[in-house]
């Protein structure tokens, strides 16, 4: 925590009008009132209350409007942010571009600075587009962003008379772009000789300079503004196909970590600490509901590991006419493929409420895969999955954050109960 006398504290950091008036201050940029900050956003906030996992109580990123009195522009700028405990953060800026502010014992990097994506900087060149279009982009975005660990880009062509085209880089810390590059490849194929495959987005290559792996534009509507529309009777049908072509494909495209009964007990442990040290008064409950799903483990039928897609919601599936188009294979993995089941149900939101759309999906699995689909083991995945974003809405600090978790954990509790019987979710 920041030091005793400093007269903050980790709250002020989540605090936008403090952070405004203390950035003001403090940014070299800033500081002589030439540069004012009009607003402050704070985006992916991320708690963590252990201090024997993570050095850092907190991390987010702060996005700023500002403008320039003496030229009249205006324009918008991020900072990642980390805090540190007992003064840590003198130690941790040494070497590094960061710009510490010692009242929060935090560090602060001025996009696209990234202490663990060096690369940011050589990827929002216009140029790098040049090996796949031969000719540079003319705008870049970053889509998605976790710093330190994984940035995704859109570089966009605009044409006379025609619309945008993109192409998308997928950055990492680390060498996992090269598998994932390789399991896209292996459905991409797949897709050209079988019209009933998901479709995917065309991967183009992986570079290993900079950790990237690169993709063509994918076609289609998401998935959830189809549901919000009138959805074709046999889209739970086709996405039923298009999750088991996944749980069928060869185990060699999985990570190298399997995620079996043994690493979810150990899962939900993790997540009771997380909420009993969020939230104490919630220990006891959560502390049932841990012992409950541990239980219910012991008499779970065995199952065989398959191949599964590991982060399998809403929000990575498209439509495409009659096909179904799959994102984000970050996370392929061997293990239960009732956990895809039941985290594509945990999440379907208020777009599916009072449709049919969950259950039609998970019976359409079970007349397809009858040898892969358990409806006790189901019923045990949607526990946990309603478990992680019951802990998830305090890590992510989503709006209303203790409403949530408490409703999440409450549907726990719904389907550990004896004589639950649970399909939807």
């Amino acid at each position: 925590m920041p030091a005793p006398d400093s007269g903050f504290s980790i709250e002020a950091c989540l605090e936008p009008q403090a952070m405004r008036t203390l950035l003001q201050q403090a940014l070299p940029d800033f500081a002589d009132g030439r540069v004012t900050i009009d607003r402050l956003r704070i985006v992916d906030a991320r708690r963590n209350a252990s201090r024997r996992r993570n050095p850092n109580p907190l991390t987010l990123r702060y996005e700023l409007d500002v403008h320039d009195a003496a030229t009249g522009t205006a324009g918008t700028c991020q900072f990642y942010g980390k805090v540190y405990r007992d003064g840590a953060s003198a130690e941790a800026v040494r070497g590094t571009a960061a710009l510490r502010l010692p009242q929060l014992d935090m560090l602060l990097w001025a996009w696209p600075a990234d202490p663990g994506l060096p690369q940011l900087r050589q990827l929002l060149d216009p140029r790098e587009a040049r090996i796949w279009w031969g000719a540079p982009a003319h705008e870049i975005s970053a889509l998605r962003y976790v710093p330190e660990r994984r940035a995704t880009l859109r570089y966009a062509r605009s044409a006379h008379g025609r619309e945008s085209t993109h192409l998308f880089a997928k950055t990492f810390s680390d060498e996992r772009g090269e598998a994932i590059h390789r399991r896209f490849a292996h459905f991409w194929d797949l897709a050209q000789h079988d019209t009933h495959a998901p479709q995917v987005a065309q991967p183009l290559g992986y570079c290993a300079g900079t950790r990237t792996f690169w993709q063509a534009q994918a076609i289609g509507t998401p998935l959830l503004s189809a549901l919000g529309s009138t959805p074709a009777a046999s889209l739970p049908g086709r996405l039923a196909r298009a999750i088991g072509t996944v749980h069928g494909a060869p185990p060699a495209l999985a990570g190298l970590a399997p995620r079996d009964t043994a690493h979810w007990l150990t899962e939900i442990g993790r997540r009771r600490q997380k909420i009993a040290r969020a939230v104490p008064e919630l220990a006891d409950r959560v502390a049932r509901v841990d012992e409950a799903i541990q239980r219910a483990a012991e008499h779970l039928p065995p199952n065989p590991l398959t191949l599964i897609h590991g982060d399998c919601h809403p929000d990575q599936v498209w439509v495409d006419d009659e096909r179904i188009v799959l994102f984000d294979f970050d996370e392929f993995t061997l293990g239960d493929p009732m956990e895809d089941l039941a985290g594509f149900v945990a999440r379907l939101g208020p777009v599916a409420t009072g449709s049919d759309i969950a259950a039609q999906l998970l019976d359409a699995y079970r007349r397809m895969a009858p040898e892969r689909f358990c409806q006790r083991r189901l019923q045990w995945h949607l526990a946990i999955q309603h478990l992680l974003q019951a802990s998830r809405a305090f890590v992510f600090q989503v709006n209303n954050w203790r409403l949530v978790l408490e409703r999440r954990l409450s549907r726990v509790e719904a389907l550990c109960a004896p004589t639950a019987v649970e399909s939807r979710g």
